[in-house]
């Protein structure tokens, strides 16, 4: 372990590259949606449940209105295909776009089936994002958890990378979470317990997500978390890793300061998470270096209407030493209080009933994502030529296995 103290009596001299930009990395499976603008509630204020545009109680659907999405894996199954590639599918819409890429909402034409496709140019990545893709696309092919999205295709053509995952149809929990302006306790529980599951199955195959923000959070048809995104997820079996990454509000200390760190990073991002859902607003906020400094040396305020329980969790996840966070012990986290009522099995199971159920009257009209990426007009890409492959990329074609014959 490093020594954090002697790291700390460092911090007026801490310099850090001012040309680095957070937002560097490979595009969310959303893009990269315009953060929103909070305001934090007053001490004066309880939090409330209200649409912060309104003042009016947040619409709540009733399960006539849902259409659940499923995959059709007979048919598929039953057709037998040499390979699959960009002419197989129609886009719909744009879900998002991201500085090397986007998302478009696609169907495959022959089942029907909807999905969101990531599709990054080949002559946008350096050397290092090329790399990072190929572990995103080595990381979703081998991990499988009710709460992460999943991958069913991956291939290429000459210009572009494409990967085919799930289609959260609920949209992200940064939309929902900016309509509702704030969430209770126990819907912040809830949401939280899910991602504890999948961070922590994500740290036993020794994967450090490194990027959990509200963003990369979506709600699939009933309401569960769907994590997405793993661009900056790193595989360290071995041991620790130094790389500055992220998003700078949700960042931890040691990532800041350049120090070797471990999977600990992730539980300091639920804590700030965690803290954004319940306040409408993370609790280091402003121009990049007054944010990075109040993370490195600012205690931070819990609002008045917080539980012991919810102080306690909080201000343990977020404890400056990784050395001491809660979270460097394995299970330390579930095993506090504040999910003393979480039943751990149902929640896996995916027996927990979601307090949020998504609104979804046509699916292929992406209802919960953001209007300024769906109005946007789809532009066609180059058209395939087959057997052009870059050599960097060799390998990255990829099929389901429940999905071949």
């Amino acid at each position: 372990m490093f020594d954090f103290e002697k790291a700390v009596l460092g911090l007026d001299n801490l310099q850090l590259d001012n040309d680095y930009d957070e937002k560097t990395q490979l595009p969310s499976a959303l893009g990269n949606s315009v953060r929103r603008l909070i305001k934090t509630p007053s001490s004066s204020n309880p939090p409330s449940q209200y649409n912060s545009d309104t003042d009016e109680p947040a619409p709540r659907p009733s399960k006539q209105q849902q259409t659940v999405v499923t995959i059709d894996h007979n048919y598929i199954a039953s057709n037998q295909r040499k390979a699959i590639g960009k002419s197989d599918f129609t886009s719909l819409c744009v879900l998002g776009r991201g500085a090397f890429g986007k998302v478009h909402l696609v169907r495959h034409d022959k089942s029907k089936q909807l999905y969101a496709m990531k599709i990054l140019k080949k002559a946008s990545l350096i050397v290092h994002q090329a790399n990072q893709l190929k572990t995103e696309r080595q990381i979703l092919e081998e991990v499988r958890h009710p709460f992460i999205v999943k991958l069913y295709y991956a291939f290429q053509t000459p210009d572009e990378l494409h990967m085919v995952l799930e289609y959260a149809v609920g949209g992200e929990l940064f939309r929902h979470l900016s309509h509702e302006g704030m969430f209770s306790e126990p819907m912040a529980r809830f949401y939280a317990a899910e991602l504890i599951l999948a961070l922590e199955h994500l740290h036993s195959l020794g994967i450090v997500y490194r990027d959990l923000k509200p963003e990369n959070c979506l709600l699939d048809a009933q309401g569960h978390i769907i994590l997405t995104d793993f661009g900056l997820s790193k595989v360290s079996m071995e041991g620790k890793t130094n790389t500055i990454c992220g998003t700078v509000e949700y960042m931890s200390p040691e990532v800041l300061m350049g120090l070797e760190y471990d999977y600990v990073v992730d539980w300091w991002s639920l804590g700030i998470l965690m803290y954004d859902m319940l306040t409408g607003s993370p609790p280091f906020t402003g121009s990049r270096k007054k944010t990075m400094d109040a993370i490195l040396s600012k205690k931070i305020h819990m609002p008045y209407y917080f539980t012991a329980d919810a102080k306690d969790l909080l201000s343990k996840l977020l404890r400056k030493n990784p050395n001491v966070r809660l979270g460097a012990k394995k299970n330390a986290v579930r095993r506090h209080p504040f999910f003393s009522k979480v039943n751990w099995k149902e929640m896996e199971e995916r027996k927990g009933i979601p307090p949020i159920l998504p609104v979804v009257t046509d699916p292929a009209a992406a209802e919960n994502f953001d209007s300024q990426f769906t109005n946007q007009v789809i532009v066609g890409s180059p058209p395939d030529e087959e057997g052009k492959v870059h050599h960097h990329f060799r390998d990255f074609s990829f099929v389901e296995s429940s999905l071949i014959a």
